[in-house]
């Protein structure tokens, strides 16, 4: 999967269910691959919150 900033994601908790839905705000190739997509979360306004690729479903 490509994901691109702007991207509206799904963001998958451990048990597999999809737990939030943000936007993809930057992508830093420089960081550890479990914290490359720093993404917008609906509703949490304090920051952008790190992910990797498996935690993160495009929303089409």
């Amino acid at each position: 999967m490509e994901l691109k900033v702007g991207d509206r994601v799904e963001i998958i908790g451990k048990n597999g269910v999809a737990v939030a839905k943000g936007t993809i705000y930057n992508i830093n190739e420089f960081r550890e691959s479990s914290m490359k997509y720093a993404v917008n979360v609906d509703g949490y306004k304090e920051d952008v919150l790190f992910f990797g690729e498996s935690q993160l479903v495009k929303i089409n």
